[in-house]
């Protein structure tokens, strides 16, 4: 049943004054009941309903009792302070969505807490609206096969300037990480390396050993814009890319056309001009032989030689 508002009461809808309300409480930290009704312009009863909901929802609150008794927040620090539009909302909720196909995370148990809290502070209102869209949304990470085991030491070796040092490729080296990205569903840490002394780019699923390491040498990065940082590392061979498309080809390339690549369509050919880098060729290769006939690599001989081995590897399991 909806309660009958009071006489005199502000004409607020409850999910805003309940969200003023929860902003209100976490600024004074102590209040009465008669406070919050003349602040608010409503009525004891509707404030005592509000408090109510409020603690039901999670917002941890202890009544005191006595002259000076009335209420106060149990941990100020726990409330979400933010007020968020019908839009803002659906934009985090397909955000949060987006990571789920991920294998591996920096803060896999974190993130599932995060949903879990969004999802329970949401009102009545907007957590139907959420249910309702749910499964109209949905993201594919492609060709993530691999767990990455140390994707969250990586990442806070990068926040506080620890240097590492790992196991990669079955190769011990000292490194300094700057952050991660993630390409074609693979996690990357660009790193300063000690060997090198130079920056270079390590995929996080070849790093299968790591710990810090204390070396007076560290050095302090300053990281300002990460892509910038990630597109001048040198490490990696370019090679020119040249494919040549059949109609239906086309179209699955125009429905997720790929980084540093252009279609050309002339008399009646259709030919993918770009480049790719040295670690995108075992996944490209994987990515060819599923578009089978509809692609076809000219070059560079790089792929093509992966692409022809791995059709023989292939081959020679039903042989």
């Amino acid at each position: 049943m909806t309660p009958i508002k009071e006489k005199g009461e502000r004409n607020l809808s409850k999910a805003v004054r309940l969200n003023e309300l929860r902003l209100y409480i976490n600024r004074v930290k102590k209040f009465k009941v008669n406070d919050l009704a003349k602040e608010f312009n409503v009525s004891r009863r509707t404030i005592l309903r509000d408090l109510e909901e409020l603690s039901i929802s999670g917002v941890p609150l202890i009544s005191e009792v006595g002259v000076n008794g009335g209420y106060q927040v149990l941990e100020e620090k726990n409330l979400l302070s933010v007020s968020f539009t019908k839009e803002e909302t659906f934009s985090i909720f397909f955000a949060l969505t987006s990571l789920k196909h991920f294998m591996s995370l920096p803060f896999e148990s974190e993130y599932e807490s995060i949903i879990r809290k969004f999802y329970l502070n949401l009102n009545g209102l907007m957590k139907d609206e959420i249910d309702s869209i749910k499964n109209r949304v949905d993201f594919q990470i492609d060709n993530q096969s691999e767990e990455v085991p140390f994707l969250k030491e990586l990442f806070m070796a990068a926040v506080e300037n620890e240097p590492l040092c790992i196991s990669y490729k079955g190769v011990r080296r000292d490194v300094q990480p700057i952050g991660l990205y993630s390409r074609y569903g693979r996690w990357y840490c660009p790193s300063y390396c000690y060997l090198r002394k130079d920056y270079r780019l390590f995929r996080c699923d070849h790093i299968s050993e790591l710990e810090i390491t204390d070396r007076e040498d560290k050095i302090k990065i300053e990281v300002n814009n990460l892509s910038d940082i990630i597109s001048s590392i040198s490490q990696e061979k370019e090679y020119e890319l040249v494919v040549q498309l059949s109609p239906t080809g086309v179209k699955k390339y125009q429905s997720n056309s790929w980084p540093n690549s252009n279609l050309v369509e002339s008399n009646g050919q259709a030919v993918v001009y770009g480049s790719i880098s040295e670690t995108d060729v075992d996944f490209l290769a994987d990515y060819f032989i599923y578009l089978r006939e509809d692609a076809k690599v000219i070059q560079p001989v790089e792929l093509v030689d992966e692409i022809k081995k791995r059709i023989s590897v292939l081959r020679g399991l039903y042989e």
